[in-house]
């Protein structure tokens, strides 16, 4: 058996893997909109969406833009949303997620990779994430510099099991293929 039997494919000698899998997971309560709660505007994937409840968050709380910056970040093995943009910063305060997902954008670059694609799913009751679905694709997919065919967004419920499936959170996932 030679040194590079067993080796993945996708890599070369020294481990410099040409493609990089990234998974990243956000999670926000939701809650009645301000001034009456703590709810901020309904923002997903940087589409503004009219929903009597919104997330909680220091930020904008856009659940699916978290998961993706997260995602990149981790596919480079970079430091985590949190870490980069602290929620104790206010600076912060109501900030576009955008700006968080195009830092992330940067960093993958100046590694020497690029989005091959990206797969996410939004877990809520309500609202519905189908008749939004192709605007969240197309907004990520023009904020990374891909195709929104490169872009895919599910929407689930939780059955109305635990605080997401009561309607008082939102969750999401994130995977994503890097190539150099």
């Amino acid at each position: 058996m030679s040194e590079n039997d067993g080796q993945q494919a996708g890599s070369s000698g020294c481990g410099a893997a040409h493609l990089r899998i990234g998974h990243g997971y956000d999670l926000h309560r939701l809650d009645v909109l301000a001034p009456e709660g703590e709810g901020r505007p309904f923002v997903l994937g940087g589409v503004r969406i009219e929903h009597f409840r919104g997330p909680v968050g220091h930020s904008d709380a856009d659940v699916l833009m978290h998961a993706v910056t997260d995602a990149l970040l981790g596919a480079i093995g970079g430091p985590d949303i949190g870490q980069l943009f602290k929620d104790t910063d206010p600076a912060h305060e109501g900030q576009d997620s955008a700006v968080f997902l195009k830092e992330a954008v940067k960093r993958v670059t100046e590694s020497g990779y690029s989005v091959v694609n990206l797969d996410a799913t939004v877990v809520c009751e309500l609202p519905k994430i189908r008749p939004h679905r192709d605007a969240i694709c197309a907004n990520i997919a023009r904020l990374i510099g891909i195709g929104a065919d490169r872009v895919n967004v599910k929407g689930k419920t939780h059955e109305r099991v635990d605080a997401v499936g009561e309607g008082r959170a939102i969750e999401s996932h994130c995977v994503v293929l890097l190539s150099r």
